[in-house]
């Protein structure tokens, strides 16, 4: 069973991966590469999307790392605060873009307008990441007391222990999630397409550009390769990031439960002030104008492509996930193979496609390929802790009673992880049903979903159109929060 799902695994990421992106090596070593170096205008997009990706991650760290302190304490809400702190990874990218245009846009409710600005990027970049790296860094900051407080009963001061012994042991936790913000920041393109106009468009937003307007798939591919050796740099780093061995995690005690509690929640009333801002803004009567719509695609047809695709997307992506935790169980290599979709942008899949499958251009399977590529490893890491959990004596009992391996993972093991399978499965549908990045590049009219539907509003002037996105955005976030908590119910947590 573990090979056959370790090749159904391979021959996925073969034809929706591996042959794509060999496609942009082919046509990105030549003639595109060159003009990619030789231009100073990509040199310009390159070093701003480094750039970008450096300043987030110095700011996510500068405000997770207190906060991590923060979290080793027992104060009311915490575990609330905590879900909220995973919002972020469940909404889609129009959503919190459309956010911070009604907080701090044009329209904006603030009066201020930072459209365009470095600094709207950079919190927009925030407001995505911090949870991420409060994921990476938490669980190593509630191991650290042990040793912290050996370190004060030696005599040294809690700054002195914190700065001698606990930082130490912090730094590999901090360059992971650096690395990680980095990673996803550098490869942004929703975010820096829709908020930072074209003076902070990033490489990914360029090679979008290119493919849009002039169809020059030599010098997108060329500039997609120099994006995919970036990546592949960072995610070497990533993995060579060492990891100390720490005792168990505890909680501590807090002087000051309620005033901790409160100014929680102060910091994320202020954090989550766009989501405010939009829900504030919308118009019921904006939501009946995009409903029967006769300029833009009507709000039934983009909600049904939405969800229509998401269903069909995460069919294909269900047993790509189950076969991927069986296979990677006990293969390193399997494992970090799987992973490889992470590190790769919407973007990239999508110039990819129109490469490797010329005459498959605006067909449906493409589409689908390229959502389920986009959502499996979500599903599987969520599933792969659990496997992983399982004693093999379970597995052993079964066949010794005469069960087949199919049948002894169906009727013993799967039993056992369908809360993580349900977790997995909460975050790849909100992860589909907000999908922007490849949506864009295969793009066809009979197929704009939700997220299309905002950026086709969002491309006209008027007060209308803006409105009408708005209403639109609401209603995403409502069913990408609303579905990822009615399946995860509170599993995905942080220790």
């Amino acid at each position: 069973m573990v090979r056959l799902a370790g090749g159904f695994l391979l021959l996925f990421l073969g034809l929706a991966l591996f042959y794509p992106f060999g496609r942009i090596l082919a046509l990105g070593v030549g003639e595109g590469f060159s003009r990619a170096l030789t231009n100073p205008y990509y040199w310009g997009r390159y070093l701003w999307s480094l750039e970008y990706g450096f300043l987030s991650a110095l700011l996510t760290l500068l405000l997770a790392l207190p906060l991590a302190f923060l979290f080793r304490r027992r104060f009311p809400f915490r575990e609330g605060f905590l879900a909220l702190a995973t919002l972020p990874f469940v909404l889609p990218t129009p959503v919190v873009a459309l956010g911070f245009l009604a907080l701090l846009g044009p329209r904006g409710v603030l009066g201020v307008d930072l459209y365009g600005t470095k600094a709207l990027l950079l919190l927009a970049a925030l407001f995505y990441n911090l949870g991420l790296a409060l994921r990476v860094l938490l669980p190593v900051a509630l191991r650290l007391e042990g040793p912290m407080g050996a370190a004060r009963v030696l005599g040294a001061t809690p700054l002195r222990a914190f700065l001698r012994v606990g930082l130490p042991l912090l730094l590999p936790a901090l360059a992971s999630a650096g690395l990680l913000v980095f990673l996803y920041t550098f490869s942004a393109f929703g975010v820096p397409l829709l908020l930072g106009g074209p003076r902070y468009a990033t490489l990914e937003v360029e090679v979008y550009t290119l493919l849009a307007q002039r169809l020059a798939f030599a010098e997108a591919s060329g500039l997609m390769l120099l994006e995919l050796l970036t990546l592949g740099l960072l995610a070497w780093l990533y993995l060579r990031v060492p990891a100390y061995p720490l005792g168990p995690s505890r909680l501590l005690p807090s002087r000051r439960p309620w005033a901790l509690a409160l100014g929680m929640g102060a910091l994320f009333l202020l954090l989550y002030a766009p989501l405010f801002a939009l829900l504030a803004e919308v118009r019921l009567e904006a939501l009946a104008q995009a409903w029967g719509s006769q300029d833009f695609t009507p709000l039934p047809q983009a909600l049904g492509n939405s969800l229509r695709f998401a269903l069909l997307a995460f069919l294909l992506a269900l047993p790509l996930g189950v076969a991927y935790g069986v296979a990677a169980r006990g293969s390193p290599g399997l494992d970090l193979l799987g992973l490889l979709p992470l590190m790769v942008s919407p973007v990239a899949v999508g110039l990819g496609y129109l490469l490797a499958y010329p005459g498959l251009r605006g067909s449906l399977p493409l589409l689908l390929g390229a959502y389920a590529l986009l959502a499996y490893p979500l599903l599987a890491r969520a599933l792969l802790p659990a496997l992983r959990s399982l004693p093999p004596s379970l597995l052993e009992a079964a066949r010794v009673l005469g069960a087949t391996p199919l049948r002894a993972f169906l009727r013993v093991e799967l039993p056992l992880l369908l809360p993580a399978l349900a977790s997995g499965s909460a975050l790849a549908l909100s992860a589909l049903l907000g999908e922007f990045g490849a949506s864009l590049v295969l793009w066809r009219p009979e197929w704009t979903t939700l997220t299309l539907a905002i950026y086709e509003r969002l491309g006209r002037p008027g007060e209308g159109p803006y409105r009408e996105a708005l209403a639109l955005s609401a209603l995403l976030a409502f069913l990408s929060t609303a579905l990822f908590y009615l399946l995860d119910r509170g599993r995905g947590g942080f220790r």
